[in-house]
């Protein structure tokens, strides 16, 4: 009975982390997106007069926000599966 708030946390945290999961492998997918779409559209874009520096900078931000943490929950369900520690280097 003791346990029952500490139960309660663990699975908000796990809730928490498998949204932020979600939420990064939709910004990977949607970086994936945008890097074809600038690819196929180079020359119209350019034929327009139209710069991708923002674009760009969506790029540089997204990928490595969601790969480190798409990285980090996968090292961490590693852990949580098989019970031992998992490091990196």
């Amino acid at each position: 009975m003791l346990l029952l708030p500490v139960i309660a946390v663990s699975i908000g945290v796990m809730f928490v982390l498998a949204g932020l999961a979600a939420a990064a492998l939709v910004l990977f997918i949607t970086a994936i997106g945008v890097t074809i779409w600038l690819c196929r559209n180079r020359g119209q874009r350019r034929a327009d007069g139209k710069t991708n520096v923002g674009w760009v900078v969506f790029l540089i931000t997204a990928y490595p926000l969601s790969v480190s943490y798409l990285v980090f929950f996968a090292l961490l369900m590693i852990s949580a599966f098989t019970g031992k520690s998992v490091t990196v280097g």
